[in-house]
């Protein structure tokens, strides 16, 4: 029982930590004139469009620049 509560912690961390990188990377992006893209509240938006479980089906597949990306091309709801 003590291994499953490791394995999900540490899989919960690797999905924040993954988040994270996804919200630096749509911080990050820039115009061709190196203003931001979005505002704050955009890329706070745009982080918490996939759920967790999402992210985790996505991790082995897409880094979070590409998830970052594609978020930016799929815009606000």
């Amino acid at each position: 029982m003590l291994n499953f509560a490791q394995n999900n912690t540490t899989r919960m961390e690797e999905t924040a930590a993954y988040r994270a990188r996804i919200t630096q990377a749509l911080a990050d992006a820039r115009d061709a004139n190196g203003r931001p893209l979005l505002t704050d509240e955009q890329v706070k938006k745009l982080s918490q469009q996939f759920s967790d479980e999402e992210l985790e089906d996505g991790m082995l597949f897409n880094t979070p620049e590409e998830v970052a990306e594609l978020l930016i091309e799929s815009g606000l709801e």
